[in-house]
């Protein structure tokens, strides 16, 4: 939430801005510069990314209301239940747990749990999904940023398309100062957005990409635990281990850190 905070805050300085020198907000709106600069960069994007990672990227600006991070301390909980119940009844006893997993790749390793996949079965499965959901997230964060490097070279091509026109009243001498101040909106639009929008919100997503990556390494030494048939008590004291040296990662804050070793190579 603080990102879309950040982002209001940004065109606010920029309108407060134009209205301590006295110029009227109205200078700062200009559709035709909206078009070729905004415009401009979706067909960019759609020629590098296509329409289906297009709506995707724009999607997750949702992300940054209600980031879609996990519950670690409940997903630990829940591991040591059924590491108790399949110690205690069998794998095939966690069949009825899968209904109450709402997380789509926790219901893919308890499935796999439940039909007795070997530990590197396991181990190569769930590396392999968290790979596959690792690269879809990463479009998110790689359209914003691209949006950015675009948006300042197409608001100079507004500006000059903006000054040609200019240039073409020269016989209205009167309409020539108002026809600049309108081609230089669209560099406004296109530096402005880059630098306060799209960049900041591209690296923002980028960093809530490697918090899941994270979030998923934990899960998946959690279910290799759990087909080790290690107690319960030792996976929720090596799991809240894990969360200890890593940080919680609730916050995109701490993305210096890289990813957890691979799974094999833990305890």
């Amino acid at each position: 939430m603080s990102a879309v905070i950040g982002i209001f805050l940004a065109l606010g300085v920029v309108v407060g801005s134009a209205l301590c020198d006295g110029d009227p907000i109205g200078a700062l709106f200009s559709p035709s510069a909206a078009v070729i600069v905004f415009g401009g960069a979706a067909t960019a994007l759609i020629t590098q990314f296509g329409f289906k990672h297009l709506l995707t990227g724009l999607s997750r600006f949702l992300w940054l209301i209600k980031p879609p991070l996990l519950d670690l301390p409940a997903f630990i909980e829940r591991a040591a239940e059924w590491s108790n119940i399949c110690r205690s009844q069998g794998s095939l006893a966690l069949e009825r747990e899968l209904p109450a997993v709402t997380d789509k790749f926790q219901k893919q390793a308890l499935q796999l749990i439940v039909d007795n996949a070997s530990e590197e079965h396991l181990q190569y499965t769930l590396e392999i999904l968290a790979l596959d959901a690792m690269h879809e997230d990463e479009i998110s964060g790689e359209l914003w940023e691209a949006a950015g490097g675009y948006l300042p070279t197409i608001g100079v091509l507004g500006a000059v398309l903006g000054l040609i026109h200019v240039m073409m009243e020269l016989n209205h001498p009167e309409k020539l100062g108002a026809g600049v101040a309108t081609a230089f909106v669209a560099t406004i639009y296109g530096v402005g957005a880059a630098n306060l929008v799209f960049l900041p919100v591209g690296t923002r997503l980028s960093a809530l990409v490697n918090l899941r990556e994270r979030e998923r390494q934990i899960v998946i030494h959690g279910f290799m635990l759990l087909r080790e048939g290690k107690p319960g008590a030792l996976i929720k004291q090596t799991l809240h281990a894990l969360l200890t040296e890593r940080g919680k990662a609730k916050t995109p804050d701490a993305t210096a850190e890289p990813p957890i070793a691979a799974v094999g190579e833990a305890a």
